[in-house]
């Protein structure tokens, strides 16, 4: 019987022996191991921060392509440099806030969706002006696409740039121009209301872009197609929608637009994969993205009624919590809703014992970003 016997005895022992002995000495080498990958990794972003301040030393100023580059060197994942950078220097001059979640000394974000895929919060997004020209090896192959596609300037990188807007409400027109282009402009001059057009110019939209910007308004870039299904494919399809629409725009104007907005905003069902990659080549290139924080849901066809009560309880809503408002609306051949509400809605926030004030967006109004 093998229970109780000599051999039965002889294996227990074998086995506690394995168990004070084997186990330790194998879980001394997996700590062993994992203590050598981690000395290796600080070693990586202690080189790393090296890098960056080397690279800032030389007069250099920091941008986001810059920050990829130097991660991308050793392979370093960007919440793990950004951990040690501020644990060194939380205040080093040009640190990239454009991964940050922090807010500015009296202000309070005004993101409508505080999510993204890097887990930030209510971020903000700063563009730096980069050399369009990278190292292939370090740097993804369509920063090279489009070299005249930047935002030329200096000296805007810091948050003192952005107006006091407070008590600002910024109508937005998306989609246009369109048949109804004429009589949504002479609604808001009537009342001296200045407001954006984020376009989707063609060959034959000449005569109403610069009918836009006669009257003083603002023109956005929107898109050349509007088709998510072909503009989320890639980076690289974005882009070629994006310089189409921005070309049109400039052959037509004379003017070279700063800013645009996302078709179906900046986050929706199409562009899930490509969203961050897309922000970031855009940013980087200086152009300033705006979502919105007061939907008229005229593109889901809404009545009058329900457009001119959503849109007052929601600039109202915003108003309360101290926002400004950036109102969705659209200039669209099926929009005559929009048309016959317009000017109620305009003359009803003149009124506003809050005493708003209209006003057109430029890279000078702090964006509101889902």
């Amino acid at each position: 019987m093998y229970l109780g016997s000599v051999k039965f005895f002889k294996h227990l022992i074998l086995a506690f022996l394995a168990l004070i002995v084997i186990i330790p000495l194998v879980s001394v080498v997996v700590m062993a191991g994992r203590a050598a990958a981690m000395e290796k990794k600080i070693n990586e972003l202690n080189a790393l921060f090296l890098s960056f301040e080397e690279f800032k030393n030389d007069g250099n100023d920091f941008s986001p392509a810059d920050f990829y580059a130097l991660m991308e060197r050793l392979g370093v994942k960007k919440a793990e440099f950004l951990a040690l950078l501020l644990e060194k220097d939380p205040h080093i001059p040009g640190a990239p806030d454009t991964y940050t979640n922090e807010q500015p000394a009296n202000e309070t974000s005004e993101n409508v969706e505080t999510t993204s895929s890097s887990g930030a919060v209510g971020r903000k997004i700063t563009a730096s002006r980069a050399d369009p020209v990278f190292d292939a090896k370090s740097s993804p192959e369509y920063v090279n696409l489009y070299l005249d596609l930047y935002v030329e300037r200096s000296g805007d990188k810091s948050e003192s740039r952005y107006k006091d807007d407070r008590g600002y409400i910024y109508l937005t027109f998306d989609d246009g121009p369109s048949k109804h282009t004429p009589n949504i402009l002479s609604y808001l001059g009537k009342h001296n209301v200045a407001a954006t057009f984020f376009v989707v110019p063609d060959k034959n939209s000449s005569r109403f872009l610069n009918m836009i910007l006669e009257k003083g308004h603002a023109i956005g870039v929107h898109s050349a197609s509007h088709d998510y299904n072909k503009i989320y494919t890639s980076v690289e399809t974005f882009l070629a929608d994006f310089k189409k629409a921005y070309d049109l725009i400039y052959e037509q104007t004379g003017i070279k637009p700063e800013i645009f907005r996302f078709p179906g905003g900046s986050k929706n069902g199409y562009n899930h994969g490509v969203r961050q990659a897309i922000v970031e080549e855009m940013t980087r290139r200086g152009f300033i993205y705006f979502d919105w924080n007061v939907d008229s849901m005229d593109h889901a066809d809404a009545g009058w009624t329900q457009m001119y009560n959503t849109v007052l309880k929601e600039v109202a809503a915003n108003t309360a919590k101290g926002h400004r408002s950036i109102i969705l609306m659209h200039d669209r051949p099926g929009g005559m809703n929009t048309v016959l509400v317009i000017e109620d809605i305009v003359v009803r926030l003149l009124k506003d014992p809050n005493g708003y004030k209209f006003g057109k967006l430029d890279r000078n109004v702090r964006p509101v970003q889902f």
